[in-house]
């Protein structure tokens, strides 16, 4: 533990004395492999698909404020979607504007989870993320998640909206268009069973991780693994819907050992150092439970440098 705590502590020193350097490189790279997974994804923009135009965008981003990256990300989406149907680009614009007026703008650091929910589906880690954010976020993860869930529903039915498309006469295309994503938000039960066991997970995830009883985010972490998994298997059956029991018990695994993972960087506390402590002022009594973090002391050394002299 102590080697992993001395390693721990020199990388959070590295980063935090070349912060300046190294925040841009990671927004920027992060902005970039988003924006590429999201082409992959939907690829129907082509200019978008310009390497040498996702570097530029990404490198600009690399200056920007995390709510201004999630900006360009929503752009590309209503993007992709107008190149497919001008009513389909029209009703992604309507869900974006929504989110934003009515979400968003209260929490705009919080519309990056949105966009990053279709990318974890891409790398098929989506079912971590629950865990995850009840960990790291909270609550208010819940609103841009069930945002980033209807996100990647949409983006499954554009190449199915494309190619029907194809096949109808242009009077017949917006109704035809429209029609088919409204009855795929319709008609999607796995999106529903989605959004009541990310909200179940990230809430008593969170509940659990912020109590003050010894090694409650442990117990947070495992709750929300088994809670995902009982979850998914019981929606699965009583709403008839197929999901892959194997995939599900994959990322709750995965999930928890992410946020293992996190913790450790944040911080493990040192239940056996706890310290009950009391005081007063004019008006209240105060009873503080302080839980020290665990930390390698530094080992101050001093050289004694010994000059030889030679005597005549």
């Amino acid at each position: 533990m102590t080697t992993l705590l001395t390693f721990r502590d020199a990388i959070k020193s590295f980063l935090g004395r070349f912060d300046y350097v190294l925040t841009p490189i990671a927004k920027g790279l992060f902005a970039f492999c988003m924006f590429l997974l999201l082409n992959s994804r939907m690829g129907y923009f082509s200019a978008l698909d310009n390497t040498v135009i996702l570097l530029g965008i990404a490198f600009v981003c690399a200056f920007l404020p995390i709510e201004f990256i999630a900006g360009i990300g929503y752009v590309f989406f209503v993007l992709h979607s107008v190149k497919v149907s001008i009513d389909v680009g029209i009703l992604a614009l309507a869900l974006v504007l929504i989110f934003y007026c009515a979400y968003m703008r209260f929490a705009p650091k919080t519309g990056i989870i949105a966009l990053i929910i279709p990318v974890c589906y891409s790398m098929e880690i989506i079912y971590a993320i629950p865990i995850l954010l009840g960990v790291l976020v909270g609550p208010t993860a819940i609103v841009p998640a069930i945002f980033g869930i209807i996100l990647y529903s949409f983006q499954t039915g554009l190449m199915d909206v494309s190619n029907m498309l194809s096949t109808v006469t242009d009077e017949e295309e917006a109704v035809q268009g429209y029609q088919y994503i409204i009855d795929l938000f319709v008609d999607n039960k796995i999106m529903l069973l989605m959004f009541v066991v990310f909200a179940c997970v990230i809430t008593i995830t969170y509940v659990i991780y912020r109590l003050s009883f010894a090694h409650s985010w442990i117990v947070a972490m495992v709750v929300g693994g088994i809670l995902n998994v009982v979850l998914f298997l019981v929606g699965s059956v009583t709403m008839v819907v197929d999901v892959e029991l194997s995939s599900v018990l994959g990322g709750s695994l995965v999930g928890v050992l992410l946020a293992v993972i996190v913790q450790f960087c944040k911080g493990i506390v040192d239940y056996q150092q706890t310290e009950h402590l009391q005081f007063e002022d004019d008006e209240y009594y105060y009873y503080v439970k302080a839980v020290p973090k665990m930390t390698v002391s530094e080992v101050n050394k001093s050289v004694k440098h010994i000059n030889s002299k030679t005597h005549n």
